[in-house]
């Protein structure tokens, strides 16, 4: 794409950034549609270029098919459209391709509004999302494009502010390709922003996944502009690869790389440890977020099969819902006073230790105040075994 607007060091150096973008390495272990927004769009916004100077019939036939299905792999996609009023804008020489995107994109957004309203329809599943806030423009500027990477996101912000400190100048055609990352970046943005604020909060900085290649060009336009030999630009991408291996390594590969999130150590516990006809217990009072501490069992559901599940309602199937329902253990107490065994999940409690085992622990200020354990404990059960992890603990009660 960098190339139809600049030199082959441009295009190559938009690559490497690219590849080496802590929210892009941070997709490709996703295993969701984020990384194949990107790549989506970067192909949409070719055709559109390509279609747009050559005015050719059978390519923006191709583009409104693809804009519709770049948008069912993300709903946000569809803001491309908005992106490529700017390219057709900035590459068509003549009124014909104008036409033609205006045409075909109608088309496409008039097929997809089905989809897009049907979406709206499911926005309480994200109602988790937070107002728009001040501190909504660090989360803009460090993490959208920089994941959690302190030292890319400042070594990046000095590289897009040389050009214009140094008083450094672009070219037409590399200045094209700026308008159209800046474009890129800015308006997907500035309409969720405006969304979040009039309507509900729908802003998440990995929703703009599918922008993180206008900022890859964005940098590397930067780059070449101000370091214009080989071995300058070379530096430059080391130093960025440098600045982005603890973030790489640590963070997004780490044990609790998802968002914190320690699903697979909770399963763990409870597969190494748990027997069959044990019952688990979920404190529905936990405040996990993106979603009710139900979801932990759909994340590896295998390990959790041959428990007992005194909590667990209508399943999200009968529900038409992402969760299963979660029953309270008030209305489930005459089911728990048959278990023997109990594996409890809750909130996890800095006040008391991450690993011990005795006889009767004590359950420490969190879990005492859950009718998770106020429950069970009124029916003589108590804690002799618990684990911690980031955000949850589990407990082993006997009696």
């Amino acid at each position: 794409m960098a190339k139809q607007f600049s030199t082959r060091t441009v295009a190559v150096c938009s690559g490497i950034v690219f590849a080496i973008l802590p929210r892009v390495t941070w997709a490709g272990v996703e295993a969701r549609s984020y990384a194949l927004t990107a790549a989506a769009a970067v192909w949409l916004t070719v055709l559109v270029v390509a279609a747009a100077r050559r005015n050719a019939r059978t390519l923006w036939m191709l583009y409104g098919p693809a804009l519709v299905l770049s948008t069912l792999l993300n709903i946000f996609v569809v803001l491309m459209v908005l992106v490529h009023a700017v390219v057709v804008a900035v590459v068509a020489e003549k009124r014909a391709p104008v036409v033609w995107w205006a045409a075909t994109s109608t088309v496409a957004l008039l097929v997809v509004a089905p989809f897009l309203a049907f979406s709206r329809t499911q926005i309480a599943q994200v109602r988790w999302i937070s107002p728009i806030r001040p501190g909504t423009v660090v989360e803009i500027a460090q993490e959208q494009y920089f994941d959690h990477s302190v030292p890319f996101a400042l070594l990046a912000a000095v590289v897009l502010a040389a050009p214009m400190v140094m008083r450094r100048s672009w070219g037409p055609m590399k200045g094209q390709l700026a308008v159209i990352a800046l474009t890129w970046i800015a308006l997907p943005t500035a309409v969720l922003l405006v969304y979040s604020i009039v309507q509900r909060p729908i802003y998440h900085a990995r929703y703009l996944c599918y922008t993180s290649p206008a900022m890859a060009v964005l940098i590397a336009v930067c780059i070449v502009a101000v370091f214009r030999t080989r071995d300058g630009v070379t530096a430059v991408l080391a130093a960025f690869a440098l600045a982005a291996t603890p973030n790489y390594v640590l963070g997004q590969r780490g044990p609790y790389a998802k968002d914190g999130m320690d699903y697979s150590q909770v399963a763990d516990v409870i597969a190494t440890h748990a027997s069959p006809g044990d019952c688990l217990i979920l404190d529905n009072t936990a405040t996990w977020q993106p979603g009710p501490i139900r979801s932990l069992t759909a994340a590896r559901p295998a390990a959790y099969e041959e428990l007992v599940d005194p909590g667990r309602g209508s399943t999200a199937r009968q529900r038409n819902r992402l969760w299963d329902a979660h029953l309270g253990i008030w209305g489930v107490a005459d089911r728990v006073r048959h278990c023997t065994v109990l594996w409890t999940v809750s909130d996890r409690d800095r006040t008391v230790p991450d690993r011990e085992t005795g006889l009767a622990l004590d359950p420490g200020p969190r879990l005492k105040r859950a009718p998770a354990y106020q429950v069970p404990h009124g029916m003589g059960f108590h804690i002799v075994e618990r684990w911690q992890f980031s955000f949850a603990q589990v407990v082993k009660s006997t009696r």
